[in-house]
């Protein structure tokens, strides 16, 4: 394919991680801007990537600037443990820094966005974090950018338990019940996911809006 440039937030998340190293990677993306609150040591040493941190508070004009020439944006920012902080906090991250980044990306000429969002996603959804989820899928694909495709995983498997307890007994008993569940439920570790949304971006793609679920990723895992 032509080679691209891609633009990234939500980079030093664990899925985010994954997926700049897959597009470090790859013969097809030639350059990646990341946008960080913080500076992070690890991401100035991956090969094609510039970080940059910048205030979400001006994160739209931010992202419009510093997304200049880039063909591809991705966002998997997102709060890890959503039930410990204030809920007008979580949606600020998830639905109003997303909306600000893709507009920005859009500003800047991205042609294609993908958002990490969450099986089940629904605007009307009873469920405060599903809610959320639906809104931010919202707000990107309303940005106005030609395509834009919608992840949607369960349980992210990861190679460290990020948050105590009930994230070890969460990793250990749902492979075990996933086989119960529709497809759409069953468990993804981080590193596939990371390739998924690297090979989606690097297939052709039809303008509008997509939304990939676990069988598509796994489809995409077997075509690289």
């Amino acid at each position: 394919m032509t080679p691209y440039r891609a633009l990234v937030i939500g980079a030093t998340g664990e899925v985010g991680g994954a997926l700049v190293r897959e597009l470090a990677a790859s013969p097809a993306c030639a350059g990646i801007v990341a946008l960080t609150r913080r500076k992070v040591d690890a991401l100035q040493a991956l090969p094609k990537l510039v970080a940059h941190v910048v205030p979400f508070e001006a994160l739209e004009a931010r992202t419009a600037e510093l997304g200049a020439g880039c063909d591809v944006a991705f966002c998997t920012m997102g709060v890890g443990q959503p039930r410990k902080m204030p809920f007008a906090e979580v949606r600020k991250v998830d639905v109003d820094y997303a909306g600000a980044f893709a507009r920005g990306a859009a500003a800047a000429g991205v042609r294609h966005v993908s958002l990490l969002s969450s099986v089940g996603a629904n605007a009307a959804s009873r469920n405060p974090y599903i809610r959320i989820k639906g809104d931010a899928e919202h707000v990107v694909a309303a940005a106005g950018i030609t395509r834009t495709s919608l992840f949607r995983p369960s349980l992210l498997v990861t190679r460290e338990i990020r948050y105590g307890l009930q994230d070890r007994i969460t990793q250990a008993l749902f492979p075990i019940l996933a086989p119960l569940l529709p497809s759409r439920y069953h468990q993804i570790r981080v590193e596939d996911l990371g390739r998924a949304m690297r090979v989606n971006a690097e297939r052709p793609g039809q303008p509008g809006t997509e939304i990939l679920e676990y069988r598509d990723f796994i489809q995409l895992l077997r075509a690289s």
